[in-house]
């Protein structure tokens, strides 16, 4: 059964690289539409830097969080540019996109959200503030418990 809409997680570890290839690879014979997608882990601040308000149901968060949230999420966008422009082909279709919170429910919700046929990702990925993967397979362990679509790990 050939995926038609197939979702890599990316954290630009060599393990999210072979996912991608992965994904290409399986894609070769078909109209299929790649989207890659990088989720920035929210940033914990101490309490005594951090502001949180909510005006107008609108939450807004602390302006050092935000203003490192837009650092990661501007260099983001120029590496998945060049990921996009180097994987594209007449047959695929890239798209890209970054969210920030916690990597599984935006993994989770951007596959339900974009009817993913297959999720094609590493095992393990960076580890840190910018990487999506805290732990050893946990983020992985957990998709795979959660949703309800097909999922290929790369190793």
């Amino acid at each position: 059964m050939p995926f038609k809409r197939i979702l890599v997680p990316f954290d630009t570890s060599e393990l999210s690289v072979k996912a991608l290839e992965k994904a290409m690879e399986l894609s070769a014979e078909n109209q299929t539409q790649i989207f890659i997608l990088h989720v920035i882990n929210e940033i914990p601040i101490p309490i005594r830097y951090s502001k949180i308000e909510s005006k107008n149901n609108e939450v807004t968060i602390t302006p050092l969080a935000k203003k490192i949230h837009e650092e990661i999420k501007n260099e983001m966008i120029l590496i998945l540019e060049d990921v996009k422009n180097k994987y594209a082909t007449n047959y695929i279709s890239i798209s890209t996109e970054i969210k920030i919170g916690d990597p599984v429910e935006m993994i989770v919700d951007f596959a339900k959200q974009n009817n993913i046929e297959l999720i094609v990702m590493g095992s393990i990925g960076h580890k840190g503030i910018t990487g999506m993967f805290k732990r050893l397979g946990s983020v992985a362990r957990r998709i795979v418990e959660e949703v309800e679509i097909a999922v290929l790990i790369v190793r």
